[in-house]
Formats: C-alpha cells, sequence, structure tokens
C-alpha cells in the first residue's frame, strides 16, 4: 500500500510541474521583436502586403516564442525558424504559408538589415530564383527551405536547403 501512494504523490507532483508557467529566475536576456514586411504578387497578379511578426516575449512572468500568431513557451529563443516553400513547377510559383495562403509569382520583403525576394526567371529549373541578401540561388528542390537564424537578439542570418548558388550572376572584377 505504501508503495502505491508513493507512486500516486509522485503522479501528481509531476502533474503539477507540467502546468507550472516556463520561467528563468536569472532573466539573461531581453528578448526581440522582428516583422518580416513587404509584398507579394500572387498567381493572379493581385499584390498583398507580407506582414509575419517573430519575435521572443515576456508574458506573465513567462518567455514565448512567438511566430505569425503562434507561440509557445521556452526558456531561450530556438537557433532558428524553419520556412518551408513549395514550388509549383508549371506556373513558376511558390507557396510559403508565413507569407499569403496562395501560391505567389514574386515577393520582397525586409526583416531587420536582412532582404529575401523571389524573382521571376526564364531558363532556369522552375522559372524562379530566391535572392537572400546578395546571394542569388536557384531552386533545386520542389520543397526547398529557408532558415531564419536566431539568437537573444533577434535575426543573425538565415540558411537555406534544396537551392543551388546562382553563380551566373557574379560579377567577374
Amino acid at each position: 500500500m505504501t508503495s502505491f501512494r508513493l507512486l500516486i504523490a509522485a503522479a501528481s507532483i509531476t502533474a503539477l510541474i507540467s502546468y507550472i508557467p516556463v520561467t528563468n529566475a536569472e532573466e539573461p536576456i531581453a528578448g526581440f521583436q522582428e516583422l518580416i514586411a513587404g509584398t507579394a504578387v500572387l498567381g493572379d497578379g493581385t499584390e498583398v502586403e507580407v506582414n509575419f511578426p517573430i519575435a521572443f516575449e515576456k508574458h506573465n512572468n513567462a518567455w514565448y516564442f512567438r511566430a505569425g500568431n503562434q507561440r509557445v513557451a521556452m526558456f531561450m529563443p530556438p537557433a532558428q525558424y524553419n520556412m518551408q516553400l513549395a514550388v509549383q513547377e508549371q506556373d513558376a510559383m511558390v507557396y510559403l504559408a508565413e507569407f499569403s495562403n496562395r501560391y505567389m509569382r514574386s515577393f520582397k520583403v525586409k526583416i531587420g538589415e536582412h532582404e529575401l525576394e523571389l524573382i521571376p526567371s526564364e531558363g532556369v529549373k522552375y522559372g524562379i530564383r530566391l535572392r537572400i541578401d546578395d546571394r542569388i540561388m536557384m531552386f533545386d528542390k520542389r520543397t526547398p527551405t529557408v532558415s531564419v537564424q536566431l539568437d537573444a537578439t533577434g535575426v543573425t542570418g538565415f540558411r537555406s536547403e534544396g537551392f543551388v548558388r546562382d553563380l551566373s550572376t557574379r560579377r567577374v572584377e
């Protein structure tokens, strides 16, 4: 009977701990708020505004990472936030849920000092290129990923997978 009571007590403590909000007593970070902002041109030619927040913020003594309308409690911001693209081959368009609920022909957005641009391009695989800051890349897969690199102060850069560097745009000096 005693072991049964210990088991019940352990289960009660575990349940209680799972409901304690995530806090950090030392408060080593100040958090950040970034906004991916710009415009996108949809498949039908309609131009729409892009406004997608990425933040690490304190609310009611708990720290939360927020991407768009979603948020999750955590002690530190994640190392990266992944954006999955889906390419529609026949029409040279890309779907990116963070920017629109429809396929896009192009977009140009800024986040902090960084810039991302989807560029329609003749003669390349899938008919589009992606520019991240000064790097122009061609799509190599139908489902590439752009990872927004983060630290305690905000966006530090980008990492891409499913692309190849477009060396045709390099200048010879």
